[in-house]
C-alpha cells in the first residue's frame, strides 16, 4: 500500500549485487523513493537509472564521488517533503506492510517520533542470523523524557530501528553530524528526547549484515569518508550522549543527580572511561566486570 506522506531514502555505495530488491521492495509502501548514489565504482548507478525508468515515484540523485556515509544519509533527509521519512540501506528489505503498520503507530499519538519494528538479521545469500525484539521497548514509550534517554544509553546496541519511520521535522531536529562511531546513538538520543519511540513487534525490517567484519577504523572511513572527526573510538558517542543527560536533568534535584550518576555508570560499563588514554580507576574496573559479567549471564540465559 502506497503512503502519500511518506519519503523513503535509500543511500547506496555498491550495492549492485542488492539494490534492485531494496527499491522494488520500498517502491509501493511510500509516495517518494529517493535513491542517491555515492559515487558507486560498480554497476549500482546503472541498475538504478534502468529502474529510474520503470518506477514513476523513484527520484534518482547522487554523487560524482564518494561523500562518506553520513553525508549521504543527511543529502536524502534534506530533500525529504513529506511529514514522514525513513532510511532504507541499499542491501537492506522491507516486508509488504511494513511501512503501513508503522504508519498508524507513529500517528496514533501524537507524542510519537518514531515507529519502528523488529529485525531480521540476514547474510549475504539471505540466510537467517539473528532477530531482535527490543526488550526494552516499554520504556522508550515511557511519557520522561529521561527515562527513555536512559533506556538507550543502558541497552541500546543494535541500532537499526534508526530505519524506522520517523516524523521528518523530529529526525531533522535530531540530526548529528555522524561522522565519528557510535553517532546513530546520539541521533537516537536527541530523538528521544523529544518524543516516544513506538515499538511494532509484529512487522520487522530485513538487515542484511554486510559489514559485520569491519574494523572500527573501516566502520570510521566509510562513515565519514575522507571527512573524519575524532578517533575510531566510542569517546565522542559518550560525551555526547552524557551531555545530552546533563542538559536534561538540569535543575532536576536529586533525580536530576541520580539519573546523571546512572548515565554515566551504564556509558563506562559499557564503553570504557570517557577520557582517551586515561588510566582507568578501581571504580571503573569494577563497573566493567559487572557488564561483562551480566552480559555473559544473559547470553547463557537466551
Amino acid at each position: 500500500m502506497q503512503h502519500n506522506d511518506v519519503t523513503i531514502g535509500i543511500p547506496v555505495f555498491n550495492e549492485e549485487k542488492y539494490v534492485e530488491a531494496a527499491i522494488r521492495a520500498a517502491a509501493p509502501q511510500c509516495e517518494v523513493l529517493l535513491v542517491s548514489d555515492n559515487g558507486s565504482t560498480d554497476r549500482s548507478r546503472e541498475i538504478c537509472e534502468q529502474l529510474a525508468r520503470e518506477i514513476g515515484n523513484m527520484v534518482l540523485l547522487g554523487h560524482p564521488a564518494n561523500t562518506g556515509a553520513s553525508a549521504n544519509f543527511k543529502f536524502l533527509l534534506d530533500r525529504a517533503a513529506t511529514a514522514k521519512f525513513m532510511w532504507l540501506g541499499g542491501h537492506d528489505l522491507l516486508p509488504e506492510g511494513y511501512v503501513s503498520k508503522l504508519d498508524h503507530a507513529l500517528t496514533r499519538n501524537v507524542a510519537n517520533v518514531l515507529a519502528y519494528g523488529a529485525v531480521e538479521h540476514i547474510g549475504l545469500f539471505n540466510e537467517w542470523r539473528a532477530k531482535c525484539e527490543y526488550a526494552y521497548s516499554r520504556s522508550l514509550e515511557d511519557d520522561s523524557s529521561t527515562t527513555r534517554l536512559l533506556a538507550l544509553i543502558r541497552y541500546l546496541s543494535d541500532c537499526s530501528l534508526i530505519h524506522g519511520l520517523f516524523r521528518t521535522s523530529a529526525l531533522r531536529a535530531a540530526w548529528v553530524d555522524e561522522r565519528f562511531i557510535g553517532g546513530d546513538h546520539v541521533l537516537l538520543a536527541k530523538a528521544a528526547l523529544l518524543g516516544k519511540f513506538a515499538y511494532v513487534p509484529d512487522t520487522y525490517l530485513l538487515r542484511r549484515d554486510v559489514h559485520v567484519e569491519d574494523t572500527k577504523e573501516a566502520q570510521l572511513e566509510r562513515i565519514a569518508g575522507t571527512h573524519t572527526l575524532g578517533s575510531a573510538s566510542f569517546l565522542e558517542m559518550q560525551r555526547q550522549q552524557y551531555a545530552l543527560m546533563r542538559d536534561a536533568t538540569r535543575g532536576g534535584g536529586l533525580k536530576g543527580v541520580w539519573d546523571r550518576f546512572k548515565a554515566r555508570v551504564f556509558l563506562v560499563g559499557r564503553f570504557g572511561p570517557f577520557t582517551a588514554n586515561a588510566p582507568v580507576s578501581g571504580i571503573e574496573k569494577c563497573l566493567q566486570a559487572i557488564f561483562r559479567l551480566r552480559k555473559r549471564l544473559l547470553s547463557r540465559v537466551t
